[in-house]
């Protein structure tokens, strides 16, 4: 009986270590590929810095357009920037002026 009790705790200590050790690989396994597992958020965070650095081109390309857009309006026109874009736009060039086009 004594033989039976003790062979009865190593199997069940046995059996303890066995899912111990399978619910550790599991916890493991899904902390590095899981929905939120380290991997996961090294993917994440690098679309954020791919994004985050799009957004700061796009602010950028915003800022140039809107100052681009004030100069052409009517309450602040820059004569500058009109004659500069009608040139460009047509073509125009002054009766005293010399045209010189780079190819």
């Amino acid at each position: 009986m004594n033989k039976s009790l003790a062979l009865k705790k190593k199997i069940s200590l046995f059996l303890l270590l066995v899912i111990s050790f399978f619910i550790f690989f599991y916890l493991f396994y899904f902390l590095i590929n899981g929905d939120r597992g380290i991997i996961s958020y090294l993917k994440v965070n690098k679309t954020n810095h791919n994004l985050n650095i799009s957004l700061t081109k796009l602010e950028k390309s915003n800022i140039y357009l809107t100052d681009r857009i004030n100069r052409l309006k009517t309450n602040s026109l820059d004569l500058d920037f009109l004659d500069e874009k009608i040139r460009e736009n047509t073509g125009f060039i002054d009766s005293d002026e010399i045209l010189i086009k780079f190819n």
